[in-house]
């Protein structure tokens, strides 16, 4: 077989992969694409639409039918007139020529044009006007708790401390969606877009394993296997995420993150950081431990560390320590000061 065999013509693929008609080895080709997962995702919300009723067939036959129709003839008003007054005169008839097969050709030529338009305006729809999807189930955990579950394809969920996720357990065939409050960690089963809502932004997969950390203003994700979309809370910002990639919104502002403890290693009971900033420590300490935290202006500190899960004063040691900050825990109160 000649190398030439082996490419493949991107928009037809895209053509026959929408009609359904693409082969294993070709679906395997499309899916190299860098933008695939965005493709699969806008696919997969135009199905969710529900069209009004229309007869393909019916339709199509009534516009051949007038395409194939003879000649029509016209009177002019004057021959109207003429009629009227029983003028014998005859008066030349204007013949209506049927559209030409040039002219025909012509049209179609505009179909992908308007098409696209469709697609964008669909896609602002989706985007601006569609309600939330309804949570009927609802999973929390608490202070220094962690729970392991499956939904209902399967995909398997890790709930970090003080997190809650949310989704609809009759409609999750049609529709993966959750809503997640706090850190959980992800492995979604290959099939339809998966997505993870948070008020700090959405994550967008087909299938695939990552980690999402959503408190206070931040959204952080981390992509350890296959692609992963974000999508900043507006919609006007997005980014494509590959294995051992992340990116955080803060704020609602999207920014790759450089330099950090890559593997959430919480599921292994601790808390790990690189350069990473102590109102973030302090968040994370605080949902693991139940603490009220007081605290003093600690300017733009940072911190590279861990803490332990389970053990609240070895923790607060391992957070304190280092940055030679003045603790004291009383009862779940501490207080931090320089």
């Amino acid at each position: 077989m000649s190398n030439d065999e082996h490419i493949y013509d991107q928009d037809e693929l895209l053509a026959r992969w929408l009609a359904g008609e693409l082969s294993d080895a070709e679906l395997e080709e499309l899916r190299k694409r860098e933008d695939f997962a965005e493709l699969e995702a806008v696919v997969e919300q135009l199905r969710q639409l529900s069209p009004p009723d229309f007869d393909e067939e019916k339709n199509w036959e009534q516009l051949r039918q007038k395409m194939a129709a003879p000649p029509v003839a016209e009177t002019s008003s004057q021959t109207k007139e003429v009629a009227e007054n029983e003028d014998p005169s005859p008066t030349p008839l204007k013949t209506v020529e049927p559209p030409s097969e040039k002219k025909v050709r012509s049209l179609w030529t505009y179909v992908p044009a308007i098409a696209a338009v469709l697609v964008v305006g669909v896609l602002a729809w989706l985007l601006l006007g569609r309600d939330d999807y309804p949570v009927t189930t609802e999973i929390a955990t608490g202070p220094g708790e962690k729970k392991e579950l499956k939904l209902p394809d399967g995909s398997e969920v890790v709930l970090n401390a003080s997190s809650s996720l949310g989704y609809s357990e009759e409609n999750w065939k049609e529709r993966r969606y959750a809503v997640l409050n706090g850190e959980a960690f992800f492995k979604a089963k290959k099939g339809r877009q998966f997505t993870v809502h948070t008020e700090q932004g959405d994550v967008v997969v087909v299938g695939t394993q990552f980690n999402v950390y959503a408190r206070e203003s931040e959204l952080e994700v981390k992509c350890l296997e296959g692609k992963v979309q974000v999508i900043n809370p507006e919609g006007t910002e997005r980014v494509l995420l590959k294995q051992k990639e992340q990116v955080s919104v803060i704020n609602g502002r999207m920014q790759k993150r450089q330099g950090l403890a890559f593997y959430p290693t919480w599921q292994k009971g601790e808390s790990s950081f690189k350069n990473a900033p102590i109102g973030k420590v302090l968040t994370d300490l605080k949902a693991q431990y139940g603490l009220v935290i007081l605290a003093d202006s600690l300017g733009q500190r940072s911190f590279s560390g861990k803490f332990v899960h389970g053990d609240l004063q070895k923790a607060v040691k391992m957070v304190c320590q280092p940055l030679q900050l003045n603790c004291t825990l009383t009862g779940d109160t501490l207080r931090i000061g320089n």
